[in-house]
């Protein structure tokens, strides 16, 4: 169900809310608390990534520049392993 405004669904959840006993509403409060951890986490990821990523960049773009390298993946590593011993 949608609601139209912040203030309605918060008045549907306290309207569900006073149907349940107090352990029911401690596990609400614990999922609650859940999501806002979860969007705090997120945001200070987007902020970090945003701090030190480049422009935005598409899948076809890193495609196009992909297919402009030559050779073998295999043979760099293999190059590579090569040389390290």
């Amino acid at each position: 169900m949608k609601h139209e405004s912040k203030e309605d669904a918060e008045r549907a959840v306290l309207e569900r809310m006073s149907q349940l006993d107090a352990q029911q509403i401690a596990e609400v409060l614990d999922f609650m608390d859940s999501l806002a951890g979860e969007k705090r986490r997120r945001s200070s990821l987007a902020r970090f990534l945003s701090e030190f990523t480049g422009p935005a960049v598409n899948l076809r773009d890193v495609r196009a520049s992909l297919a402009k390298i030559t050779g073998q993946l295999s043979d760099v590593v293999r190059e590579q392993r090569d040389e390290r011993g």
